[in-house]
């Protein structure tokens, strides 16, 4: 558990067991912790009054988002996104609960092939602008606020890196060969996986805030927030999820380009063997002519027979091999 006392002198780290009677000096109290930490989750109850379902949600993995307004304090759980171990993308799932003296952030739980350092790093870099004194928040929505833009860039930046790899795997669909091309094709389904993640966190994430702009705006009686923040919030999701939409279509241009080379270089390879096989069963239908040995048949003992059934074998060979060419099957 970290926790930081924000003023006007600057920002300086609490020790936990000072953190309910700083909350009410001057400034805010920031405090980030995970959800394993029972003296943490025990001391988040004691400064913020938390709805048990809310209280249930940080031990959950969800890749819902929700927000919650009460008179009080905002409770929200939003998703960041990061790669993983495995070399995919997985959500970084943290709660946070926000009133008008405190920010509580809570991670977790996450998933396995999540490394400590992918999970934090968003809110290991607001601490590291916090100390630095290169931020100093007015107001505890303005810390949260910088805190999900930081998840926003990150998700931005592997959108950004996903579109790179369409236009490297463009250029790869059109020189690998359909039939060998295993290799070309996971990595298709990667990027495609790495987008769908990214775009359906975006879109979610967008709806929730405008979920939340209407609520603040239709009820009464609720936490006073400055709607400016929450709607850059909302418009920078939103642009997020039209940017996935839009690298997603590119990218099932190029699956469909992939499987319109793999059915075209398929089709090559069916006429081909079409082209042959047909050259087979003529040679078949002159080898069973010749080959009946009826009593009466005139070439049965003709002296050239044989080179005659050979040549005419060649002959009706080259001849649809080369009608085969010119219609471009072999």
């Amino acid at each position: 558990m970290e926790a930081r006392l924000i003023g006007e002198a600057g920002t300086r780290s609490l020790p936990a067991d000072e953190v309910p009677a700083a909350v009410h000096r001057d400034g805010m109290v920031w405090v980030d912790l995970d959800h394993t930490e029972e003296p943490g989750m025990a001391l988040l109850t004691t400064l913020i009054k938390v709805y048990p379902a809310d209280l249930q949600d940080c031990y959950t993995r969800t890749p819902v988002p929700k927000i919650h307004a009460y008179a009080d304090h905002v409770f929200s759980a939003i998703n960041g996104v990061a790669r993983g171990t495995d070399g995919r993308l997985h959500f970084q799932p943290l709660k946070v609960f926000m009133n008008a003296e405190v920010v509580i952030t809570v991670l977790g739980p996450t998933h396995a092939a999540l490394t400590v350092e992918a999970a934090h790093r968003e809110l290991t870099e607001v601490g590291r602008l916090l100390d630095a004194g290169a931020f100093r928040p007015a107001s505890p929505l303005e810390l949260v606020t910088a805190i999900r833009f930081q998840m926003l860039r990150a998700q931005e930046e592997l959108t950004g890196s996903a579109a790179r790899s369409i236009a490297e795997l463009e250029q790869r669909i059109m020189m690998t060969d359909p039939v060998k091309a295993d290799v070309l094709l996971h990595d298709l389904v990667d990027v495609r996986h790495d987008l769908q993640t990214i775009g359906t966190n975006a879109a979610q994430t967008h709806e929730s805030y405008v979920q939340l702009i209407e609520t603040l705006g239709a009820q009464e009686g609720l936490i006073r927030l400055d709607l400016r923040r929450i709607n850059d919030l909302r418009q920078g999701f939103s642009h997020l999820k039209n940017t996935t939409d839009l690298e997603r279509e590119y990218l099932q241009e190029m699956l469909d380009l992939f499987h319109t080379r793999a059915s075209t270089e398929l089709n090559r390879f069916v006429r081909q063997i079409t082209a042959w096989g047909t050259i087979g069963i003529a040679w078949t239908v002159i080898a069973g002519i010749y080959g009946m040995n009826f009593t009466h048949m005139p070439e049965l003992n003709w002296y050239y027979g044989y080179p005659y059934a050979i040549g005419l074998m060649v002959v009706t060979g080259l001849v649809l091999g080369l009608l085969f060419r010119r219609k471009g099957w072999l």
